[in-house]
């Protein structure tokens, strides 16, 4: 899908659609997916049906579930027990599920670097007025801005470098699960939680499962599978190789229809 204009996280900010049901992101992704020459990294059509590619059976389809990508510095008990339940349905579903061993390091600091560097660069020349930028943003600029460029270019080194443990996972599996992020939703008005499960967490230690994804540009998928005791929502996150949204949005469905979920409100007080 390309991006017009581009953010100032470009190379790991991706659009994508957000629906209620996996029949109506198909309906999005062949309205909006194709190329456009004003953004010069969108790639060819691929003449793919997403509406039709939701059909068929996941027989076969070789499945690995994760829950920690082995980097992950802790993940909520309750989030991780019901997703990996869910990940048990797709063995129902024809599936051949396993628990993927990884080994993976973590990609942090490459990401944070791509990321802060890039929003840092966009607003630098905005911190003569910081009173009207958001304040979870400031102190990321203020702390980028002073880094040198080579970090931006061993980021970039470090990136490519990381990309390959992907590859070869993909070279045997055809999708990957995990949770979506690391915690049940946290309060309003906070940029990151300050602990998970109890145990205090660095920012961005709750997205550990999404921004590697953004950084190798493999499709994932989040949906529904489950609710705290609290009542609030727990995602399951579908991983594919890249380029094959197909997969992933077949997969997505039929999860959808063996936890069909379009219908569940939460009690507005």
């Amino acid at each position: 899908i390309p991006v017009v204009p581009f953010s100032a996280a470009w190379s790991v900010s991706h659009v994508g659609p957000m629906t209620r049901t996996v029949a109506d992101a198909a309906l999005m992704m062949n309205a909006c997916a194709g190329p456009d020459e004003r953004d010069q990294y969108s790639l060819p059509a691929a003449g793919t049906d997403y509406v039709k590619a939701l059909k068929g059976s996941l027989t076969g389809v070789q499945i690995g579930w994760s829950p920690d990508l082995a980097f992950a510095r802790v993940v909520d008990p309750e989030v991780e027990a019901t997703c990996a339940k869910a990940s048990r349905r797709f063995r129902e579903l024809g599936a051949k599920a396993d628990e993927a061993r990884l080994g993976w390091p973590s990609p942090k600091a490459a990401w944070e670097a791509v990321f802060c560097g890039g929003i840092a660069t966009r607003m630098a020349p905005y911190l003569d007025r910081p009173n009207d930028i958001d304040p979870g943003l400031l102190p990321i600029i203020q702390d980028a801005v002073k880094w040198p460029a080579s970090r931006y270019v061993q980021a970039w080194f470090d990136r490519l470098t990381w990309y390959d443990h992907v590859r070869r996972y993909f070279d045997t599996h055809d999708l990957l699960l995990t949770p979506t992020i690391a915690t049940p939703p946290f309060k309003v008005g906070l940029d990151n939680p300050p602990d998970i499960a109890g145990r205090p967490v660095e920012a961005y230690d709750w997205i550990p499962f999404t921004y590697p994804f953004n950084l190798t540009g493999n499709p994932a998928a989040s949906v529904p599978c489950g609710f705290t005791k609290d009542g609030l929502p727990i995602g399951l996150q579908i991983v594919g190789r890249r380029f094959d949204d197909a997969t992933v949005l077949r997969a997505a469905a039929a999860f959808e229809r063996v936890r069909p979920w379009a219908g569940a409100r939460p009690p507005l007080d």
